[in-house]
């Protein structure tokens, strides 16, 4: 844990390293942390203590708009917990190139209740909650990942389309999840939907398992679509609204997400709401 020190020290101290990451570049320079995961006030926490947990953000410029070609290469963040420094970490970016900046602050939180992130360019405090376990249907990283019938080529399961990548869908419906917890293989999920996560922190994921894990032979790989009649709320000219089965038995309410799982069904690592290229070879590392 590391001792609180003053907001004048932290700035003194910090504002070294942005200088340095924005050096030589034009445009609006960081003002605010935007967060770009489910917060607890903008959305439901699916945060708990105990486990290891990320919160991505981005930054905002001086225009209101989030950072990207003058985002710094990483940002000290303070974090705070009932008014006290409990941890300083120097976050570095990423997704640069790939879409917009982000910086994933990682941490296993202690308790629950309302923490608190500052840097030395925000002028408040920018505040987050993490919740008992009860209170969120997530599967945390060191659960047992719940088996469900999947969407596979052979059965769509009710679900239109099975895959939004184009022009070709991608090769992960070969099987279903419940084969998947009992082959004795590990398994890689991806929750997304290509047609959409595409800009802001929301990147090609299904590309990129693709690249990473499309000859791997000793894992599954699944890929599984949000929606239930994509095609349908597109052609009526609205938002696809209503989950997937599997998604809405699990009330899951948002995506990109990956889950690695081992042999025996326990999930090592997950990522949400933003990961770059990079966090997800690091993850499918780990099976």
């Amino acid at each position: 844990m590391s001792p609180a020190i003053s907001r004048r020290a932290f700035i003194a101290g910090t504002a070294g390293s942005l200088a340095l990451a924005a050096c030589g570049s034009s445009g609006p320079q960081p003002q605010s942390l935007v967060v770009q995961f489910a917060d607890g006030f903008r959305a439901p926490s699916v945060a708990v203590p105990g486990v290891k947990q990320r919160f991505p953000f981005a930054i905002g410029g001086t225009d209101g708009l989030p950072l990207t070609t003058t985002a710094p290469t990483e940002v000290v963040m303070e974090l705070l917990f009932q008014g006290e420094v409990v941890e300083t970490q120097t976050v570095a970016a990423r997704g640069v190139g790939q879409f917009t900046p982000f910086y994933p602050l990682t941490f296993t939180p202690e308790s629950t209740g309302e923490y608190t992130v500052r840097t030395e360019f925000t002028e408040f405090d920018v505040p987050f909650a993490v919740v008992d376990r009860s209170e969120t249907t997530l599967f945390q990283i060191g659960e047992e990942i719940a088996s469900f019938v999947t969407p596979t080529f052979e059965d769509s399961a009710g679900v239109n389309v099975l895959c939004t990548r184009n022009p070709d869908p991608c090769p992960f419906h070969e099987i279903t999840l419940e084969e998947a917890l009992t082959n004795d293989l590990p398994t890689a999920l991806l929750i997304a939907t290509p047609q959409f996560c595409q800009t802001q922190v929301c990147g090609p994921n299904v590309e990129w398992l693709i690249e990473l894990a499309g000859d791997r032979t000793d894992i599954n790989v699944i890929h599984m679509e949000v929606y239930e009649d994509f095609q349908r709320d597109i052609d009526a000219g609205v938002f696809p609204a209503i989950r997937a089965p599997f998604l809405e038995e699990w009330d899951f309410a948002f995506e990109p997400s990956l889950f690695v799982v081992d042999a025996g069904g326990s999930i090592v690592d997950a990522l949400h709401f933003a990961f770059d290229r990079s966090e997800m070879a690091e993850s499918l590392s780990l099976i």
